[in-house]
């Protein structure tokens, strides 16, 4: 009953608004300002402000929020976790970025049968996974950092490459000597900022260094495939970690480093996951990562 409380005072803080919340909710009003109330009454104090044009938090409701948040969002993973426990033995649900499929998954398989734990991929974006992490809908994730981590996630660094460039191979020698930045200014095909805004203002910032303005003709997800496509069908230049030029060979496309001494921006990936308990899937599915 605590719960739904919580869960009906998050509603009411998201809509701002009781009429709406409930109809979020899909209940009537009433029901909703009696649980309302009986919640501050518990908490002896009032968490909303009542005005004629909906609800404003307290400094009381402003404080009780994140945490009623967290408290919600564990008890669905708890509930998540119970449902799966109770079932047939399931694969580790692992979610893996782009960036992370080709030098990450051979290791995450191995691990894996080291465990004796099989193993379903889900690709997603960092996003989607730190959701999936904390509703439980995921045990692991391969993210990139940085990013606004869900209470008590658990995140550790795997892999942190350096940028290099992307090119149209019709477009430069075939060697695969160092590219300016002067050269590839002026047609860049890059990522939405909202997918990786630290590092898509590091990449900004490392032109700006060089006096340069950049033009970005083309805006991609942040999808290894879909920008080495792009750029093999000359749309423009784009940027790729070191792995991907490591692992990757794609008709139309060269790689190359980037000639500057300092400052290049690197592209980061991170493994991450809610707590755990001792002998959890997970905690074993680590062990044998460690061992790999």
């Amino acid at each position: 009953m605590e719960l739904q409380r919580y869960r009906h005072f998050l509603a009411v803080a998201d809509a701002g608004h009781f009429g709406r919340a409930a109809a979020l909710l899909g209940m009537k009003q009433p029901p909703l300002s009696q649980s309302i109330a009986r919640l501050e009454r518990g908490l002896g104090t009032a968490l909303f402000e009542r005005t004629p044009r909906g609800a404003k938090l307290t400094r009381a409701g402003e404080a009780f929020l994140p945490e009623a948040r967290v408290a919600v969002a564990a008890a669905e993973r708890a509930a998540a976790l119970a449902r799966a426990a109770g079932q047939a033995p399931q694969a580790l649900r692992v979610g893996v970025v782009s960036v992370a499929l080709l030098e990450v998954l051979a290791d995450v398989f191995a691990a894996g049968r080291q465990a004796g734990i099989p193993v379903r991929i889900d690709y997603a974006s960092t996003n989607d996974q730190l959701a999936g992490l904390a509703n439980g809908s995921l045990d692991l994730g391969f993210v990139t950092p940085p990013f606004e981590a869900p209470p008590r996630l658990q995140v550790a660094w795997v892999a942190n490459d350096p940028i290099v460039v992307a090119v149209p191979s019709e477009a430069v020698a075939t060697d695969r000597g160092p590219m300016t930045l002067a050269a590839i200014h002026d047609r860049l095909i890059l990522f939405p900022r909202n997918s990786g805004p630290v590092l898509y203002d590091a990449i900004l910032a490392m032109f700006r260094a060089q006096g340069l303005t950049p033009r970005i003709v083309q805006e991609t997800p942040a999808n290894m495939l879909a920008t080495l496509a792009l750029v093999a069908a000359g749309v423009g230049a784009s940027f790729v970690p070191a792995a991907i030029a490591r692992s990757v060979s794609v008709a139309g496309v060269a790689f190359h480093p980037l000639e500057l001494t300092e400052g290049i921006p690197t592209w980061p990936v991170a493994m991450a996951h809610m707590p755990l308990s001792a002998n959890s899937p997970v905690t074993r599915f680590l062990a044998a990562w460690r061992r790999v």
